[in-house]
């Protein structure tokens, strides 16, 4: 009860998160919404009519819980009208749109994506206004390449909404792009767009990006390049777009992706950097004001030169409400200080509360601030250097516990030597940002800017020759999968285990103890599922075919592409604990594309080895899997075999897919496409 009288921050946040995820899964008439919020309000000003101390002691209860439902009201209207805000009103009208750029374009394999507001819509007959984001594929061009932010330009195209999941357990880049601001989709060849303008007004995060694409250059002039390049972008700048797959998947493997991604760690080096500075700011309250205005400042110019990205807005909010705190002397306040800073983060974006950064970040902070210093406890000691590492150790071990719930969640892996990686990584990255800063202040001194570039190239080598060597030491990650009942006991259980630490009452122990239960007999409950699973799987590959055979924990995959297969169909895996895949070129069930499996005859067709053949009678199948792309005559090949179902995958063109639907229809064959209705699954057992 003492934690929530000093944090009523925490009071308006909880049930303000409440509302916003209400509004993902609940749909409430406007009529229902404002009659909550007439009633909260009634509750609240009840509070202040009753006079008699007696009765203002036994309603009290009515006053809090107006504000909860208040806030929760308030939280999910907010969400609603942001919702409402990116209403897109041309979805698949072919026409001719005027566009801004509203981020600087980012290199893709086969094109370069753009963010765009749009700004009007051209038809035969005239000009009219529009609105909404959208993101932009540019194919591959020197022109595109030298587009910058506040680009104007004139596309033909179709804007679409994009597809839901269409894979088991698959990433659902709708809801995502649609938590990111932006409701559609467009792929625009060369040819179909044209450079009109350039906006010239006045553009705060305009600014910021050319000032970061500035200093990126004072980089390259220097000769860094490669991976080098790469992570010093990231770190300091948070420029990330030129960081390769390898070198992401060898940081995310060790546990040092939060270094790579400017956030909580790099605005927290530079707020003790400026704290270490002003220290001597501190003999009187004007003083200590005037340093809390320094720091505010130097906070900000560091968001505004990285690019004023939400992850930089959000720790550098956080840390400007910290330094506040601390010129009050109210550090006992921390807890409400980063409640405080979420709650307006949240009320900017709601959909903030869905960013996997904003949720790594505030369950980091907090978690340091509450593990940390019993952790430090363990091991006293007043050696300068033993007191250095043991903090750090500390701090690694308390942000782990916070962010594990999460990191199992999303990424299905745990770094096993991130203890190893912290102690290593943490001083060498923070070194390189000292480094950086110094090459960026003596740039146009040539002697010594040459040396500093040259010490800070070899501490880059030495980062990343680090972090790929703890890669590839034995058993450096566990693959552990959770689903979100299990993410929430395991954050339940942390909460309990800590609240009994503290307060050594029993009953949080039991909840914690019983979530911990629940968490296992969870995981237990889907291994015995998938001793009992017998399933086949076509997915939705964009280009090519994957059918996937699963006979109890046994995991059978006939692809043409094992890297796309894995893409798409790795967190299916991983969920359900299935062993690493077998990809099957022939077996005593399986060859040449027939396979025996579960009493079902099944043919995975991927090329035309069928046409201009003939047959006395037609191959009866219960299944024909059609895809690779090929292009298929339907009447030759019904000629040759006779199935009961017809399964045409993603990678065959919608005109052929369209003769097979007609062909079906005409002879009674249940057809199936999985490009309008996604993967095919199929049970065994049903």
């Amino acid at each position: 009860m003492d934690f929530l009288q000093r944090t009523p921050f925490f009071r308006l946040l909880l049930p303000f998160i409440v509302g916003i995820v209400l509004y993902q899964y609940v749909e409430l008439a406007q009529w229902s919404l404002f009659s909550l919020l007439g009633l909260s309000l009634c509750l609240i000003l009840l509070g202040f009519i009753i006079r008699k101390p007696i009765l203002q002691f036994q309603f009290r209860w009515l006053f809090g819980f107006g504000i909860f439902l208040f806030a929760m009201t308030f939280g999910y209207l907010l969400s609603y009208q942001k919702d409402k805000g990116q209403k897109f009103d041309y979805i698949n009208q072919k026409g001719c749109y005027e566009v801004e750029l509203t981020s600087a374009p980012i290199e893709k394999a086969n094109s370069y994506l753009c963010k765009v507001t749009v700004l009007s819509h051209f038809d035969s007959l005239s000009q009219k206004s529009a609105s909404g984001n959208a993101y932009l594929y540019l194919q591959k061009d020197s022109a595109a390449s030298h587009l910058l932010f506040g680009d104007r330009l004139l596309v033909a195209t179709t804007f679409n909404t994009p597809q839901k999941a269409q894979n088991p357990d698959g990433f659902d880049y709708a809801s995502y792009l649609k938590r990111q601001g932006v409701s559609v989709t467009s792929y625009i060849s060369t040819g179909n767009w044209k450079y009109t303008e350039r906006n010239t007004a006045f553009s705060l995060r305009r600014e910021a990006d050319r000032c970061r694409n500035y200093l990126l250059k004072v980089y390259r002039k220097f000769n860094i390049e490669g991976d080098e390049f790469a992570v010093l972008a990231a770190l300091t700048l948070g420029y990330t777009d030129d960081l390769q797959p390898d070198l992401r998947k060898s940081y995310s493997a060790t546990g040092a992706m939060h270094i790579l991604s400017v956030s909580g760690l790099h605005v927290g080096v530079v707020y003790a950097v400026m704290m270490f500075l002003l220290g001597f700011l501190n003999r009187s309250q004007r003083q200590k004001l005037l340093k809390t205005i320094l720091i505010t400042l130097f906070l900000w110019s560091y968001a505004f030169v990285t690019g004023l990205s939400p992850s930089v807005v959000r720790a550098t909010l956080m840390f400007t409400f910290v330094a506040i705190a601390t010129c009050l002397d109210r550090k006992s306040q921390i807890y409400n200080t980063i409640f405080m800073s979420a709650f307006f983060m949240l009320i900017v974006n709601p959909n903030f509360l869905f960013d996997i950064g904003f949720q790594l970040s505030y369950s980091a902070v907090l978690s340091i601030l509450f593990f940390q210093p019993p952790l430090s406890k363990f091991f006293p000691t007043r050696n300068r250097a033993l007191r250095w590492t043991r903090d750090l150790i500390a701090v690694s071990i308390a942000a782990q516990l916070g962010t594990a719930p999460f990191t199992l969640y999303y990424f299905h892996q745990f770094p096993n030597y991130f203890l190893i990686t912290n102690l290593i990584a943490i001083p060498i990255s923070t070194f390189v940002i000292y480094a950086a800063i110094g090459l960026l202040l003596v740039s146009f001194i040539p002697i010594i800017s040459s040396a500093v570039a040259y010490v800070l190239k070899f501490l880059l080598w030495l980062l990343n020759y680090s972090i790929v060597g703890i890669e590839h030491m034995p058993n450096s990650l566990s693959f552990i999968s959770l689903d979100v009942k299990q993410t929430f006991f395991l954050f339940l259980m942390i909460f309990c285990l800590s609240v009994y630490f503290y307060t050594k009452k029993y009953a949080p122990l039991l909840v914690g103890l019983l979530s911990l239960f629940v968490v296992c007999v969870f995981n237990l409950m889907v291994q015995y599922q998938t001793l009992t699973t017998q399933k086949m799987i076509v997915y939705a590959g964009m280009k090519h075919t994957h059918v996937n055979f699963i006979d109890r924990n046994q995991n059978y995959v006939v692809t043409t592409d094992s890297t796309e297969a894995e893409r798409i169909a790795s967190s299916f895996w991983q969920n359900n604990k299935l062993t690493a895949p077998v990809y099957l070129q022939a077996n005593d069930w399986f060859s040449r594309g027939f396979a025996y499996f579960r009493g079902k005859r099944i043919l995975v067709l991927t090329d035309d080895f069928l046409k201009k053949k003939t047959t006395d009678a037609p191959l009866e199948l219960n299944y024909l899997i059609i895809g690779n792309k090929i292009k298929p005559k339907i009447d030759q090949l019904l000629e040759c075999v006779s199935p009961q179902n017809i399964i045409v995958d993603k990678s065959i063109s919608k005109w052929h897919t369209d003769q097979i639907k007609l062909a079906c229809a005409d002879r009674n064959i249940a057809f199936y496409s999985v490009a309008e209705q996604g993967a095919f699954v199929l049970d065994f057992k049903d």
